[in-house]
């Protein structure tokens, strides 16, 4: 039990209140609390009276604060956040409120949520009927007897959606008697079935596929609150508008719920309240303020009403049905209500006058102790010890309790003393003293900077380093190892002497066709060039494709070259060993004033292991904008001060540079090292001095632009660069970045790692860090994708400036952009609008940014410059104009620029009305859509690069030689080519063909979807090694079932193709009872003479150009094995 709230019982006033709450007196008020003794209240109540509470709020800033402080008392906090009703059509928005909302409300029907925490808006807004959410619930045993119809109907019911493989929250999969079902974003249920029962109940991880833990039972509950009550017939009936109505009765209806709420449900009043019912305590926070912020609520959804009617717009009904102030008081007066206030307070409606007769007024004061004030603190702390007040000290994290401890040791002499105190982890946004019960907390968070309470969550091994080329699709084209570039038509089932096989066929210039076993399937590639065109087909049988390959790889010779001085020069260099950490790291990194993520830990990890190697640095930190490299880079920086090394900060701008030296300078004032920053607003004197500095030795960390990549700048001892959006810099400065890493640790920062450096990540020339989570206090961008429609602008800007924020307005035309803003302004008089753009001069956009930071602007309208990284946590919307001209990398650093505080950020991905978009600029939308969670940065890289293309290598217009061949080809050529350089001998993989008389193939009846199973060939076709094969058998028999014999024989023939590339045997063939194994006289293994001898007649060998052997087979159930045990030697019996 939390010692604060152990203590409270020994007061009377106390054990009143809560007897009269376990008497259910309605209302109750609680005054003279601080925001912290709210919390404490409110908490003790629910431990106490053993009630589940809810706490209704007047603004989701304020709802935050308290479940920070919540989580010092308890972890298992729920948020029910507000819905935002969309007054205009979209055609998608991100689903975070929506997985929140509903994680809410079925944690309030399975009875796990305890504590509650929402907003008077939220609980103003209609909602679903509970009876119409909840009355599908699937319910499953082992053992029970089900119709697989059923379940799929009852799931899409629940809001799951099909999909061919389950890779997002609430998706599930069909596969044969094997259904998927994603509950969250990384577990999802595995259901077998066994005819009609339930064979096996199991969880699994949806990145890996593969499955957990056994379960007896399972529940499901809805997946979203977009659940119907009627059929879409009887609700499109109704409806006028044919394109609205089209649109429902084709299945898209989630989008058109807020428009036609009437329709749609029966009993459209239904609130939160209903679902928490007179089950939980209700606290409301500061009535008077509760009221008002209803009261603007209505108001401003009036106004809204009006101007919708003005422009002779539909009014989407769910705005009409918001509840006022005296709706919210009539629902929840049969439900005990406990009013939290700060002072005592006058009339605000008859209920609160009414709790005030059963009122208790306490004595709560705010404490708080800063680093200037260290003595008051020892001073308050002994005041209260010696009139024996309950002294509790919040020191963050576990490992600074010991530090607190000895810090008050030094003041407070006396032992004794000392072992009243109650020091313990965790923290709260303030302290408070409560006179009535004679309390004191302390929470010294801000006096040392010292961490909150860490969360942990499990470890869990992330998928998203394992990068994958996309599956195959009919259409696409592929690349041929021999043949070369085609394009892929499908799959053919062939039954041929008995035997039934699958093949790819791939289609060719001049209709040339070549069907490839799916056997042989790794020697085809799916083919990425660099840019949007079709590629040019190959002719089968000509040498054109040994040609194209010939002309790429004599024109990589020189580019190797360069490549080889770098990277090789890498390997070979000793880079110098840094020492362990110190206990100077240790406090340095305990001073980070927020939880890390598992996966900063674990990329700092890396990261200090490289660099106490010999071997230099070369590491790729992957993460999302605002997911925390900044930190990881200044642990990497502050372990090389500590060695007397410095420290290089290379970022693209000279705004990104001035943050992040504020940001340095910030998080090491406590530390004896000097940090200087270096760029065009330095004057000429300092930059000397800087320079100087650097080469002197007295300068430890300096932080500009390319002009640290100026010839004249000399360090005495640099032993890490660190670059920040390396995607932002030009080819010439990233020559000068290669030569100056050449036997120094270097760690590269990027949110959206271009395609060059993600295929250095993939070929192992550099090490990845890659961070997936999101920090704590970051929320995921509200993302709309919808037409281009001034009234939406206008209410998205508006919006923002009501709750004094700022908007970005992306509009990439440099031409029109004075026009554009004076559009805007035209819209929104009241706003102050800047344009800037890139033929702007730098100081000129310097000088705008530099405003538009101090707040003096509202609206900058602007073209792609903002991608690079500035840091303006008040600019909170952005509206994107014609997004599918933009690249998917591009899109995705944008949306990033908002988000960076705790507010909930907006952002408005529009395209115009009726434009006829591209196919490829189609396809960024889609992922743009499926890309609005966060983490996604990584998947987006490789979807850019499959779309745009790999664009150029090495900094040399590649763009013609990857066209012809193919990015695949391409970075194989170019590894070949460094190996030849390097006096590595390159041999080439022997191709190995097996067609014998047995039937290979996957049969609908166990995987029906071609994409599957076309990943699920490659998978076979790539195992090199036992413990791959192990491993596909285990992936299949889990997400298909048993797998069928042709399935093994396929598994099978790929094992007998890794013993014949042992062998040196390049082809085996079956021609009736004889097997032919044809070799390579100088790679053949096989001892001739122990063949004879064992073999006997069996066996005969032929000479020729090209030799072979002929065995003949006993029978022909057991040919794999027969050829096996031959190739392994052995006899057979």
């Amino acid at each position: 039990m939390n010692d604060i709230v152990k203590i409270l019982p020994n007061f009377k006033k106390f054990s009143d209140y809560i007897s009269n709450v376990k008497n259910n007196t309605n209302p109750i008020m609680l005054s003279g609390l601080t925001d912290s003794g709210k919390v404490h209240f409110a908490y003790s109540t629910y431990f106490y009276a053993e009630k589940p509470i809810c706490i209704i709020t007047y603004n989701e800033l304020q709802a935050k604060k308290i479940i920070k402080n919540l989580e010092y008392f308890e972890s298992n906090i729920n948020f029910f956040p507000k819905k935002e009703i969309m007054a205009y059509d979209y055609l998608a928005e991100s689903k975070d409120v929506t997985y929140s909302r509903i994680a809410c409300l079925n944690d309030i029907y399975n009875k796990k949520a305890k504590i509650i925490v929402t907003t008077i808006e939220a609980v103003s807004q209609k909602i679903i009927p509970e009876e119409v959410l909840y009355k599908n619930i699937l319910e499953l045993k082992l053992g029970d007897t089900i119709q697989l119809e059923d379940i799929k109907k009852t799931l899409v019911a629940l809001g799951y959606e099909r999909q061919e493989v389950v890779e997002n929250k609430a998706e599930f999969s069909v596969r044969g008697g094997i259904i998927d079902v994603a509950v969250s974003e990384k577990e999802g249920i595995r259901i077998e079935l066994w005819g009609d029962e339930i064979d096996s109940i199991r969880t699994f991880d949806i990145n890996t596929q593969r499955s957990k833990d056994k379960k007896e039972t399972i529940k499901i509950y809805p997946a979203n609150e977009f659940l119907l009550e009627k059929t879409l017939e009887e609700v499109a009936q109704n409806i006028e508008d044919e394109k609205d109505r089209q649109d429902i009765l084709s299945g898209n209806y989630a989008t058109k719920i807020d428009k036609y709420w009437d329709l749609f449900y029966s009993n459209p009043n239904s609130t939160f309240i209903e679902y928490i019912k007179d089950d939980y305590l209700i606290f409301l926070d500061e009535v008077s303020k509760l009221k008002a912020r209803s009261e603007n609520i209505v108001k401003d959804t009036n106004s809204l009403i009006q101007n919708l009617m003005e422009k002779n717009r539909y009014v989407p009904d769910l705005l009409k049905k918001i509840g006022d102030y005296i709706d919210f008081l009539d629902k929840i007066k049969n439900i005990q209500t406990i009013y939290l206030e700060n002072k005592d307070i006058g009339f605000v409606d008859k209920q609160s006058m009414h709790a005030k007769r059963n009122g208790y007024s306490f004595s709560y004061r705010e404490v708080n102790f800063f680093r200037s004030s260290m003595d008051l603190l020892f001073k308050e702390v002994q005041k209260g010890l010696g009139e024996n007040t309950t002294i509790a000290i919040l020191c963050g994290a576990q490992s600074n309790i010991k530090r607190t401890k000895d810090l008050l040791a030094e003041k407070i002499n006396n032992p004794r003393q000392l072992e009243k105190l109650i020091i313990t982890e965790g923290s709260l946004t303030e302290g408070f003293e409560c006179y009535d019960f004679n309390l004191l907390v302390i929470s010294i968070e801000e006096l040392f900077n010292i961490p909150r309470k860490r969360k942990r969550a499990p470890e869990q091994f992330k998928q998203g380093e394992t990068i994958i080329f996309s599956d195959l699709k009919v259409g696409d084209y592929i690349v041929h190892r021999t043949n070369g570039v085609g394009q892929f038509i499908g799959i053919n089932t062939i039954t041929a002497a008995g035997a039934t096989k699958d093949y790819i066929k791939i289609k060719y210039k001049d209709d040339g066709v070549l069907y490839v076993p799916t056997s042989n399937l790794d020697n085809v590639k799916k083919y990425i060039g660099s840019g949007d065109g079709i590629p040019r087909l190959n002719k089968l049988g000509s040498k054109e494709w040994a040609k194209a390959k010939a002309k790429v790889k004599s024109n990589l010779q020189e580019i190797a070259k360069d490549l080889i001085e770098l990277y090789a020069k890498r390997e070979k260099a000793k880079g110098f060993m840094f020492s362990k950490d110190t206990e100077w790291q240790k406090e340095f990194e305990e001073k980070f004033p927020y939880t890390e993520t598992n996966d900063q830990l674990r990329s700092i990890e890396e990261m200090k292991k490289d660099m106490e190697s010999e071997k230099p640095m070369d590491r790729l930190l992957c993460g999302d904008v605002g997911y925390g490299k900044t930190e990881v880079a200044l642990r990497g920086a502050f372990k090389a001060c500590m060695d007397q090394k410095q420290v290089a900060y290379l970022a693209p701008t000279t705004i990104l540079a001035g943050q992040q030296y504020e940001s340095f300078k910030e998080r090491m004032k406590d530390y004896p090292i000097r940090i200087e920053l270096l760029n065009r607003f330095v004057p000429a004197s300092k930059q000397k001095e800087v320079i100087q500095g650097l080469k002197t030795g007295e300068v430890d960390i300096v932080i500009g632009t390319h002009k640290l990549l100026n010839d004249q700048i000399e360090y005495k001892n640099l032993g890490l660069l660190i670059i920040d959006e390396e995607h932002r810099f030009g080819v010439k400065h990233k020559e000068k970045i290669k030569k100056l890493k050449n036997n120094i640790d270097v760690l590269t920062m990027t949110a959206t790692p271009i395609p060059r450096t993600l295929h250095m990540s993939i070929v192992g020339v550099r090490d990845m860090s890659c961070l997936y989570e999101p920090p704590q206090n970051r929320r995921p961008v509200q993302t709309y994708v919808l037409e281009y429609d001034e009234e939406v602008v206008k209410e998205a800007i508006t919006k923002e400036l009501e709750r004094e924020g700022q908007i970005f307005y992306l509009y990439n035309n440099v031409e029109n952009i004075d026009k554009k803003a004076d559009e805007i302004s035209a819209l929104v008089p009241n706003a102050r609008i800047a344009y800037a753009h890139g033929q702007m001069s730098g100081r000129e956009i310097e000088d705008i940014m530099e405003q538009f930071i101090n707040k003096e602007i509202d609206v900058l309208v602007c073209t792609t410059i903002l991608e690079s990284g500035i840091d303006i946590p008040n600019a909170n919307t952005i509206i994107v104009e014609n997004a599918d001209r933009l690249g998917l990398a591009q899109l995705y650093q944008i949306r990033g620029r908002v988000g960076r505080s705790d507010k909930q950020a907006y952002a408005y991905i529009t395209y115009r009305r009726d434009k006829m978009i591209t196919e490829v600029a189609e396809k960024r939308l889609k992922a743009i859509k499926e890309f609005t969670e966060f983490g996604s940065g990584f998947k987006i890289a490789m979807r850019d690069l499959e779309i745009r293309g790999a664009g150029s290598m090495l900094g040399e217009i590649q763009h013609g030689h990857i066209d012809e061949v193919g990015y695949d080809t391409y970075c194989k050529i170019l590894d070949e080519v460094i190996k030849e350089q390097k006096g590595i001998k390159v041999e080439e993989e022997p191709e190995v063909t097996i067609d014998i008389d047995v039937s290979t193939y996957i049969p609908d009846t166990y995987i029906e979807n071609t994409d599957q199973k076309m990943e699920s060939y490659r998978n076979i076709a790539v195992c090199r090694t036992e413990e791959d094969f192990k491993n596909i058998e285990e992936d299949l028999t889990d997400r298909f079932g048993k797998m069928p014999d042709e399935v093994n024989n396929l598994i099978k023939i790929a094992k007998l193709k890794e013993l014949c590339k042992n062998s040196g045997i390049i082809k085996v063939v079956q021609k009736q009872n004889n097997i032919i194994l044809y070799f390579e006289p100088e790679k053949f293994t096989l001892d001739m003479t122990d063949l004879i001898h064992k073999f006997g007649d069996k066996i005969k060998f032929s000479t020729g150009i090209t030799p072979y052997i002929t065995y003949k087979v006993q029978k022909q159930d057991n040919v794999i094995m027969e050829i096996e045990e031959l190739l392994k030697n052995e006899r057979v019996d």
